[in-house]
């Protein structure tokens, strides 16, 4: 394989500009006004499986990979809110498709960011599932540390959230026990939930 010239990472520059663009519908703590965006939210979700993954005999490098590149397909299909509308739910992994099939078109020359974008798809590999279940836990931190306001402003009640994390964050995973420290936080504070 061929070593990428200087154009190649100007527009690898160019492609994390458009990821930057991407926002979420989680909120910065310090600006209620700012969405997290999908590099700031990938860049967390890094840091905390590198601090963590080396406790569960886990790849802390390939689960750094794993989650620095999880996210990219987004790019094309956009964020989609967990607790959004059934539409936007519905088509969520064709799109998601879509933009790996894109980016396969693109970064043929970048296998391993190909190759751990698939991994968190198919949950192939244990650093896979890890990182997986951890991105479901990062933004009920963010809420946590914004005391709910997305989850105020879109009525998700504490009974939605069980219901989406229960099926997301299997009992099996290391990440569960950190869910269920959590879960006993926002029960004290069923404010932050809406009361719909």
């Amino acid at each position: 394989m061929k070593q990428p010239d200087s154009r190649r990472l100007i527009e690898l520059q160019q492609m994390l500009l458009k990821f930057q663009a991407v926002e979420r519908f989680t909120r910065n703590p310090d600006n209620l006004d700012h969405h997290e965006n999908d590099v700031e939210h990938s860049y967390h979700l890094a840091m905390a499986a590198w601090m963590l993954a080396p406790h569960f005999v886990l790849d802390a490098n390939k689960a750094i990979r794993i989650a620095l590149a999880h996210d990219l397909v987004e790019i094309y299909a956009g964020d989609t809110f967990a607790f959004g509308s059934q539409v936007a739910l519905s088509d969520k992994d064709a799109r998601e498709h879509a933009a790996l099939e894109q980016l396969k078109n693109e970064w043929a020359d970048f296998d391993d960011m190909l190759t751990c974008i698939e991994d968190y798809k198919s949950k192939g590999s244990e650093e896979a599932k890890f990182v997986y279940a951890l991105d479901k836990v990062m933004p009920i931190i963010m809420n946590i540390l914004s005391k709910g306001v997305v989850w105020q402003q879109h009525g998700v009640t504490m009974q939605k959230f069980i219901a989406e994390k229960e099926r997301k964050i299997p009992k099996s995973s290391p990440v569960y026990q950190y869910y269920q420290e959590l879960l006993e936080m926002l029960q004290e504070t069923p404010e932050y939930f809406s009361a719909d």
